[in-house]
């Protein structure tokens, strides 16, 4: 089986899992449409007032080869991350060449919160794909209910494990993120309740003010992420709009690395980690009183609860690699 995968190719982007597990069930290649998208807005002031303006032609030359290289190569199968950049028609003539089209998208399909989330091009093309893939149930009904389609969950996963650490344990809360409204909102109620916070991320100053219970951090990556992660007493998980009532990419890399995660209460959440076992879970009024539990937890209870955590992950199948064989073979039974 040829499967082509169409998403974005940068350090971040969740393809990457993508293409390094499905390249050991089929032969994989991968076309960059969303960076060479971004290489093309981010040149100039132009492209991005022609592009905003509606009169750039990007789309459709990304479109163009697109299927150009779909011609060349031959693919039984498509799998489009999000797909702000394929349009439509694009769609249409793939799947009159007899190719089997699937969807996975890490946001919501057709409920935007941002520039970036989504577009007429993935709304559009819904009913287009023979199958969607995505990490929550609620989204999945939906899919089924308003658009009548074939879809199926897909939950986030983690990449890399580590057993915790307890040496130097800074007794505070911790967020790795950028900022935005709703996550200010609830960093801002904990240190107006005199909690210790730390964040590392982007656009902090432009929503909280200056405070003694506040430290603000540049963001980090890689091993930094992990050296942050573990150190913490708490590490705090904050959802965007989308993620409400699901999960998010954070609800399995935290307890990958052996933290404690205190995260929005879901059934989702529930379903992966036992509450106040492996995890804590808060509700809209709780979070203060979660935070100062967990705080206030004899450091050996802290480090039990970090090993359930981290051995839930390595003994369950939270892996890439194991999302990834459902995602194939769910591909493949389309394709036989």
């Amino acid at each position: 089986m040829k499967i082509l995968l169409v998403g974005a190719e940068s350090e971040w982007a969740i393809e990457k899992y993508f293409l390094k597990y499905l390249s050991e069930f089929a032969e994989v290649d991968f076309f960059n449409i969303h960076g060479k998208f971004l290489t093309y807005y981010h040149a100039s002031i132009f492209n991005k007032l022609m592009f905003r303006l509606g009169i750039s032609n990007i789309e459709n030359k990304l479109n163009v080869e697109l299927l150009a290289k779909c011609h060349m190569s031959n693919y039984d199968v498509i799998l489009v991350f999000k797909g702000m950049e394929v349009r439509r028609r694009t769609l249409i003539t793939l799947r009159n060449k007899g190719i089997y089209l699937f969807n996975y998208n890490p946001d919501h399909p057709f409920v935007y919160f941002g520039r970036g989330s989504g577009n007429k091009n993935v709304l559009q093309s819904i009913k287009l794909y023979h199958h969607h893939f995505s990490y929550s149930k609620r989204i999945i009904q939906d899919l089924k209910n308003k658009f009548q389609v074939s879809a199926s969950w897909l939950p986030f996963a983690y990449e890399e494990c580590h057993k915790p650490i307890t040496e130097d344990e800074i007794n505070a809360v911790c967020f790795i993120g950028n900022a935005d409204r709703d996550r200010a909102e609830a960093i801002n109620e904990l240190i107006l309740n005199r909690i210790h916070v730390d964040v590392f991320g982007n656009n902090w100053r432009r929503f909280l003010k200056p405070n003694p219970y506040l430290k603000i951090h540049k963001p980090v990556y890689g091993k930094e992420f992990i050296t942050v992660a573990q150190k913490y007493r708490i590490q705090l998980n904050l959802f965007r709009p989308q993620n409400i009532g699901s999960h998010n990419m954070r609800s399995f890399e935290m307890p990958s690395l052996g933290c404690i995660m205190l995260a929005p209460y879901s059934e989702e959440h529930d379903s992966f980690f036992k509450a106040n076992e492996e995890a804590f879970y808060f509700k809209k009024d709780s979070l203060v009183t979660c935070v100062k539990h967990i705080l206030n937890l004899d450091p050996i209870e802290a480090l039990k609860i970090r090993e359930n955590a981290y051995n839930r992950c390595v003994t369950s199948n939270y892996h890439y690699r194991d999302r990834i064989k459902v995602l194939y073979e769910t591909i493949n039974n389309f394709n036989k």
